[in-house]
């Protein structure tokens, strides 16, 4: 038998808003495992630093990326109003396009959001339709179901 030390460990970073945050953090907390571990954004992008700097540094650390999309902010798109995700994690996830095989990414949905139809071909997994912000929901058998089947295909 392999000695646990000798298993391959999966490294992914996780990003969210800080309003998703606490979600994110519930996530990591519910998956990590002794194969599986997470790189989270509050421990490694700083506030006020050059992101792409610190995105370079993480890119170096991880074997893909994970990201929490929440509804963040609203805008107005041929005049509706629509609810948005956080614009950093937008960048985020286009950042780790570019870097990563499209395999090796995967967003997470908590609540309603309107994002362009250029991204219904990418992996999606949902969170839940509720969101709220600073809050705290279980994570679900389906998202988890949905992460695991994602996570063998990596």
């Amino acid at each position: 038998y392999p000695q646990e030390s000798a298993m391959a460990v999966t490294k992914l970073f996780i990003g969210s808003s800080s309003a998703a945050k606490s979600q994110a953090k519930k996530f990591v907390e519910t998956l990590s495992s002794h194969t599986l571990k997470f790189v989270p954004w509050w421990g490694n992008i700083t506030p006020g630093q050059v992101l792409l700097d610190e995105l370079d540094s993480v890119y170096e650390q991880v074997d893909g990326a994970v990201l929490l999309f929440s509804p963040e902010s609203e805008t107005k798109i041929r005049n509706d109003k629509k609810q948005i995700p956080n614009l950093n994690v937008l960048f985020e996830f286009g950042y780790f396009l570019g870097a990563f095989e499209r395999k090796k990414i995967a967003m997470i949905k908590y609540g309603d959001f309107f994002l362009p139809s250029d991204f219904g071909g990418y992996q999606w997994i949902h969170g839940s339709r509720g969101f709220r912000r600073g809050g705290v929901q279980k994570i679900s058998d389906r998202t988890q179901a949905e992460f695991g089947r994602w996570l063998v295909n990596f």
